[in-house]
């Protein structure tokens, strides 16, 4: 396999258990993604770390990412010169981040929002892809996972085709990130605050996407805490049930369901919680069984709090008071969930719009 760019830096990162029905996407002008084949080769040093890695863990494809900047200002950003002194590692790191971290962050955060589906990626590679050599190898400069998640490596076999993206949903997938990129870069800018924005503590959660079926249900529940409560007291769960409920169903009974299933949802945290997790009903053993249910409800809460923020619905209130106002208020309710709807596409993609 050979360089999909003529970049003189590029970053690669190895997805599994992802799928599509051709050899290679585009994805906007940083990213392509090419399915990996075990008997081709990067033109890597055999010691190489990423050489190592692909040989040990071989992905089904591999997302290839330039920098957001012609060749000559790349080279100039990652001049070995504009890194001296001792905190030459801290600059190179936190250049890189702009250059190419920051980007795949988003890139996942996007693929997991769009549809249901566990997006497996690695660590996230730099490559020096300019001649060091007279072999012409390239070589590694630096690794960071950039999909914020937790891989068991030993599960990958087990995990095979469980995220699918076809080709006829890409432009789709495009101007769902058109839509959403503004809201995750700004949240970038913040993480250096003493306090993150409850919106990237949920989707920092979210991103983990643990496999243990405990701590998945644990990382939602505070994930939706964060999200739609601004409290923390005994009418919490009530609360964020309610509150999830009025945001998501349109209808009576959906809203009943939801609300009844939020709520067995926070009987299953406190028994994981006390260590009685072994001791669980029928009805929680079947929660805790269908643990990506829970991890759908908070997908569509992320893009619906998304929604209403874009939309300034909840700029002069609180959006926990905002869902209290509309378990009142039929015209309110119907009014906040259409602005909330705005980025939760259909099924049929052929009727999907971001306007």
């Amino acid at each position: 396999m050979t360089s999909t760019f003529s970049d003189p830096y590029i970053a690669l990162t190895p997805l599994y258990a992802f799928s599509s029905d051709t050899e290679e996407l585009n994805i906007g002008e940083v990213f392509r993604l090419v399915r990996y084949k075990q008997d081709s080769s990067l033109q890597l040093p055999p010691d190489d770390i990423l050489t190592k890695h692909l040989r040990l863990y071989a992905p089904d494809y591999l997302l290839w990412q330039r920098a957001p900047v012609e060749g000559t200002v790349l080279r100039e950003a990652l001049n070995p010169t504009q890194f001296a002194g001792e905190d030459r590692a801290a600059k190179l790191e936190a250049t890189l981040s702009i250059l190419f971290h920051f980007p795949a962050t988003n890139l996942f955060r996007l693929l997991r929002l769009f549809k249901p589906g566990r997006v497996i990626a690695g660590d996230t590679f730099v490559v020096a892809c300019e001649t060091r050599s007279e072999e012409g190898f390239w070589e590694t400069t630096f690794g960071k996972r950039c999909s914020e998640m937790v891989i068991d490596y030993g599960l990958l076999r087990t995990e095979r085709g469980s995220y699918a993206l076809p080709s006829g949903e890409v432009p789709f997938f495009d101007l769902f990130s058109k839509a959403l990129l503004p809201q995750l870069e700004s949240l970038q800018r913040s993480a250096y605050d003493s306090v993150l924005p409850p919106l990237e503590i949920a989707l920092q959660l979210y991103n983990q996407d643990e496999t243990h079926e405990g701590r998945a249900v644990l990382n939602a529940l505070t994930a939706l805490e964060a999200l739609v409560t601004n409290e923390g007291n005994a009418e919490l769960s009530y609360r964020l049930s309610l509150r999830v409920a009025n945001l998501l169903e349109s209808d009576d009974a959906s809203r009943l369901h939801r609300f009844k299933e939020m709520k067995e949802f926070y009987d299953l945290r406190s028994k994981i919680i006390h260590g009685s997790a072994s001791k669980l009903s029928p009805k929680l053993q079947n929660r805790i069984e269908n643990v990506e249910s829970l991890r759908e409800i908070l997908r569509r809460t992320i893009l619906s709090v998304m929604a209403i923020t874009a939309s300034g619905s909840a700029s002069d209130i609180r959006l926990d008071e905002l869902l209290d106002q509309i378990v009142f208020d039929e015209a309110k309710r119907k009014e906040v969930q259409k602005s909330a709807a705005k980025f939760l596409h259909v099924e049929c993609f052929s009727s999907y719009r971001i306007q």
